[in-house]
């Protein structure tokens, strides 16, 4: 029994471990790239999806202004680490019937890395 609460452990804190190690410069980048048509890191400024500024830690569908999906009103999801890569994973796949267009980021590298980057947005 020990042994399965160590490795455990070990899996819980090789996950958090791999949740710190994005890059910011290189999340921005593909925000510029991937991101930016949609949304903006201007507080305030929404576009055709809300901005994301301040989004890290924040409760889902909390962009001011902005008028969000039943699913996204309905998801009482904090934006940290994981759930932020659960949605960058597959949208469709977190909350189905969200309106977001975007199919997802395949690389958990790159999803750490727009992780990094949205977590510099305060």
């Amino acid at each position: 029994m020990l042994h399965k609460q160590l490795i455990a452990a070990g899996l819980a804190l090789a996950s958090s471990l791999a949740f710190a190690q994005g890059d910011a410069a290189k999340g921005q980048a593909l925000f510029a790239a991937q991101c930016g048509f949609c949304h903006s890191t201007e507080a305030g400024k929404n576009l055709m999806g809300p901005s994301l500024h301040g989004v890290y830690g924040r409760a889902s569908a909390q962009a001011p202004g902005f008028r969000y999906s039943a699913p996204l009103k309905g998801a009482g999801l904090e934006w940290n680490d994981a759930n932020l890569d659960k949605w960058l994973t597959s949208p469709a796949a977190l909350l189905p019937g969200n309106l977001m267009m975007y199919p997802g980021q395949g690389g958990a590298a790159e999803r750490q890395d727009l992780i990094a980057y949205l977590k510099s947005l305060k």
